[in-house]
Parts: C-alpha cells; structure tokens; sequence
C-alpha cells in the first residue's frame, strides 16, 4: 500500500489526542466570560450618594445598604413635611385667635408682629401691658428733649388701623401664646431634618468609599492568583506529555 508521505507515528498520534484532551478540558471548564466584573468610578459613586444617599452602594451593587439608606431618607423628610404642616396648621390657629379675640385685622405680617401680639395686651394705651408704652419709653432715650420728634418716631412704628390689637381676655390671651409656641416648636424640628439629611449624606459617602475599597482589593486578589492553562507537548522521541502552567 503506498502511503501519502505523511505517515503517522504512534507518537504524533498520542500528542494528537493529548492535545485533543487537553483542549476539551479547557473548554468544558471555562467559565461563560473571562473578563472580570468592573468596578464603577470611586467619584461617580460619591456624588451619587451625595445626590441621594443609598445611590452609590446601588451603584457598586450593594442593594441591602443601599435600602438602609433610601428608608433613612424617606424617614427624614417624612418627618420634615410632617412637622412643617404642623408648625402652619398651628400658625393659621393662632392667626384665628388673634383676629377673633384681639380684634386683630390682617394675617400676612411678620413674625415679629406676631410675637408683639403675644407680648402685649394692647398695642394702644399706657402701662407695662401696652405696646404704645414700650415705644415711648425708648423715644424718650433717642429725644430726651423733644417731644415732637418722640411722638413723630412712636407713630411711625406704632401699630394701627387693621395692626392694632387689644385682647379681651387673659385666658385667650395665653392661649394664643401657647399655640404659637407650639408652632414654633414644630417648625423647629422640621429644620432638624436638614441636619439628619446632611448627616445621612456622610454616612452614604463614607459608606460608599469602604465598599469601593473591599471591592478593589477582591479585584486585586482574584486578579493576582493568576490562571491554570493545560497544553499537550510531545517529544522527538515519540513520548508525549502533559503541561499544567499558571499565568501571572
């Protein structure tokens, strides 16, 4: 029988399975994707939880914290709506009052016409109860010797017209304080919400930065253990043989 010039030794052909073997091997043993999973930006991940906190450890896959921070959040300005509709139901309470009871005809001035209305029984009048007593008492310090420039400077700051108030009654009087110092205490802890949101926001960055840092040095870790590779080697002489080789 002729041959076709590239007979085959019992040497070539077990390289050949060898060979064969090892590349089955490798393949069944592979996983789906050699690349490793990226880490997203250390910077992108620290906006984001300043932004809104729990969106970095979304981000870096961390879905557990990340709802620790979202709830913290939510609970936050739960609390500053909830507080803030207090502290204004309140105030329209104690506007009521002072229109019903102190003869009182507007309800857009500031709060510190609103704090005189409480201080004082009547803005009108003299005695240590009158508003009008309080203005004449520091003109006479500015015009110890001018009538005329005390009475001009007392009608310019005195409340009249709709302004002026006058209580009817010791009780409502008191009541009206005391609901306004609720509002005030409402609104208070309203603005305690921007300190915890601020606080959240910390705690977010911080959190977001430890988790970045885990993950890099498992990335380093997994990367430096470097990976097997298996090749088939035949000699000259006709042996063959195995190779179990790991990269760096």
């Amino acid at each position: 029988m002729e041959s076709d010039g590239t007979a085959s030794t019992p040497a070539s052909i077990a390289s050949a399975a060898l060979a064969a073997a090892a590349r089955a091997s490798a393949q069944e043993g592979a996983p789906a994707s050699s690349e490793p999973r990226a880490i997203p930006s250390r910077g992108k991940a620290l906006l984001l939880s300043l932004a809104l906190p729990g969106a970095g450890e979304l981000l870096l896959g961390s879905k557990g914290r990340a709802t620790g921070f979202f709830i913290a959040e939510g609970a936050i300005w739960t609390h500053f709506a909830w507080y803030t509709v207090a502290g204004n139901l309140r105030k329209d309470d104690y506007i009521e009052q002072a229109q019903l009871n102190a003869g009182v005809g507007t309800d857009s001035e500031d709060d510190e016409y609103w704090r005189l209305v409480g201080q004082y029984e009547t803005s009108n009048g003299s005695g240590p109860e009158a508003y009008e007593e309080e203005l004449r008492r520091e003109a006479r310090d500015l015009y110890p010797s001018d009538p005329a420039a005390q009475d001009a400077w007392v009608a310019e700051r005195l409340p009249a017209g709709e302004r002026a108030w006058s209580w009817t009654d010791a009780d409502l009087h008191q009541s009206y304080r005391d609901t306004r110092e609720r509002s005030r205490r409402a609104f208070d802890r309203a603005k305690y919400s921007f300190a915890a949101a601020i606080l959240n926001r910390i705690v977010s960055v911080i959190d977001t930065q430890m988790l970045h840092r885990k993950m890099s040095r498992e990335a380093r870790g997994a990367n430096g253990g470097g990976a097997l590779r298996l090749s088939a080697d035949a000699s000259p002489n006709g042996s063959g043989r195995l190779v179990l080789s790991r990269t760096f």
